[in-house]
């Protein structure tokens, strides 16, 4: 049995897969396995996967029907033996000693449930960096530490700071946590990471938190949420009722967290994306909006409490329905900004 199994969910990424699949093999822990998982890509990706199969006994393929990447994380999981389970985007890539380092942390620390470590991206700085003090954490230490301020770190600036980002995919997972609390529901496709990612840290009896970069995120144009997505507010409704029936109910924490992570996260950028992306015009804008909050009733489940003044203002116009104000206060807001 490998310590460490590494699944990589493939979809249209034959672009960039070589430089992920070969960061990987690289490592200089070489106690893994690699699951490649094809989730029905149309280009060259399939193939790809296979030659470095062919080649490295370290290297298993899933060939699948496109399902997404939660469905095709799932079945790398199931196929998983190793002790340890780390996922990778197949437009990523990591440092040499990554799976080192992990390894390293798990055997100073006596095996622990989760061990962490931060991002890097390939171009501009980190926006959301892991905040939290390196060292480990004992169940007492989380709940003292980082329950309170896991999701969304109210004692920072700027709004919508989290200690401990929820990336999947800078985390090694103990097999069995994983498997167990593992997401549920294959219609999310924005923030899944975000929806198992704290739901898995509550239940973990022991994390080792790490500041080093050793994951490096690549900024893309065409990634999830760098181009308009019409159902994103629906999107967002998917995730929002997920978090308030799987991490809300676990402890009283949590609730307010996830309100405020959905703001940020959901109604905020949501109308910043009509502004960047929408193409039609504020007026347009508007009427979308006002659809999307009839059909998914999004804008009535948001609360004022705990939440900064300006962002107040957003989610105060959106309840009133003043959808055009509020796309309106978006626009000067991302022109101050510079975008």
């Amino acid at each position: 049995m490998p310590l460490f199994s590494v699944i990589v969910p493939v979809y249209n990424a034959e672009k960039y897969l070589s430089q992920c699949v070969e960061s990987i093999l690289s490592q200089t822990c070489g106690d893994f396995e690699l699951i490649l998982v094809d989730d029905g890509s149309p280009d060259g990706s399939p193939a790809l996967c296979d030659a470095y199969a062919a080649k490295d006994g370290r290297v298993a393929v899933i060939h699948q029907k496109n399902a997404g990447p939660t469905p095709a994380r799932k079945a790398g999981l199931d196929r998983a033996s190793g002790k340890y389970v780390c996922f990778a985007d197949a437009d990523d890539w990591v440092e040499a000693r990554w799976l080192e380092v992990l390894k390293g942390h798990i055997d100073a620390c006596h095996e622990p449930d989760v061990v962490v470590c931060d991002i890097a991206r390939d171009t501009g700085k980190t926006e959301q960096p892991v905040y939290a003090d390196e060292g480990y954490y004992d169940k007492a230490r989380l709940e003292k530490e980082i329950y309170p301020y896991m999701v969304i770190d109210a004692r920072r600036a700027p709004f919508g700071t989290q200690l401990l980002p929820g990336f999947l995919y800078t985390k090694a997972w103990k097999r069995e946590l994983i498997a167990e609390h593992y997401l549920s529901d294959g219609r999310i496709t924005l923030y899944e990471d975000t929806a198992m990612t704290y739901e898995c840290l509550w239940f973990a009896n022991d994390v080792y938190i790490s500041r080093e970069k050793l994951y490096i995120y690549r900024r893309v144009e065409n990634s999830n949420l760098r181009h308009y997505r019409p159902r994103f507010f629906l999107e967002i409704r998917w995730f929002l009722d997920y978090a308030n029936s799987h991490l809300a109910p676990l402890s009283p924490l949590f609730p307010a967290q996830i309100n405020a992570f959905t703001v940020h996260n959901g109604l905020i950028r949501g109308l910043s994306m009509e502004v960047l992306y929408g193409g039609t015009g504020l007026t347009a804008a508007a009427k979308r909006v006002a659809a999307a909050m009839k059909e998914t009733g999004l804008a009535r489940d948001l609360a004022l409490d705990g939440l900064p003044g300006y962002i107040k203002l957003y989610v105060l116009l959106v309840k009133c329905r003043l959808y055009l104000p509020a796309l309106w206060v978006t626009k000067m807001r991302l022109r101050a900004a510079g975008k």
